[in-house]
């Protein structure tokens, strides 16, 4: 719980340097591309992408050696993930009502791995683990978000196109897997 709460606490603190030196990187664009909404998706952005690696671990010790398995290392996985979600919520309440849903829920399911002690043996905590760990590969995903409607169009063609085929791949592998 520790770690949920300071990572929560640090990227909360992230947000307001951004917003307080990051003018220049973080336009206003429309009313809901705000520069608060730039700022939480950088932030997700790069939390999920450094998630990535420990999160490839993770999974392969859960298949080859499901013996040895760290349920400290899921709690570090899903208290990160779900920090950036709570962070971004306190941080820009103007979102859309779907965004507020799925933040929510988040912090549900990590409440309830919390609870059942990270144990993938009982409950749904494997899935939830899992999901979380496939879901940071869609980092860019979030990328994307920040990028919507900046001057270079070719830049965000080409993100959007690839963070569509990064998230339909992470979707399919989910939805298999599950």
């Amino acid at each position: 719980m520790y770690l949920y709460l300071s990572s929560t606490l640090f990227f909360y603190l992230s947000y307001l340097g951004l917003d307080k030196y990051g003018d220049d990187f973080f336009p206003n664009t429309t009313e809901i591309v705000t520069k608060k909404y730039r700022i939480v998706n950088s932030v997700k952005s790069v939390a999920l992408a450094g998630l990535c690696f420990p999160g490839t671990t993770f999974l392969y010790n859960m298949v080859y050696f499901p013996t040895s398995i760290f349920w400290d290392e899921l709690n570090m996985l899903g208290a990160v993930y779900a920090a950036t979600d709570i962070s971004a919520l306190l941080y820009n309440r103007k979102c859309h009502t779907s965004t507020t849903i799925h933040h929510i829920v988040v912090q549900l399911f990590y409440f309830y791995c919390y609870f059942m002690e990270f144990n993938m043996k009982y409950g749904v905590v494997r899935g939830i683990g899992i999901y979380c760990v496939l879901s940071s590969y869609a980092f860019l995903v979030n990328g994307r978000l920040a990028l919507r409607f900046i001057s270079n169009k070719q830049l965000e063609y080409y993100v959007n196109v690839t963070s569509l085929y990064i998230y339909i791949t992470s979707c399919v592998i989910n939805w298999i897997i599950q």
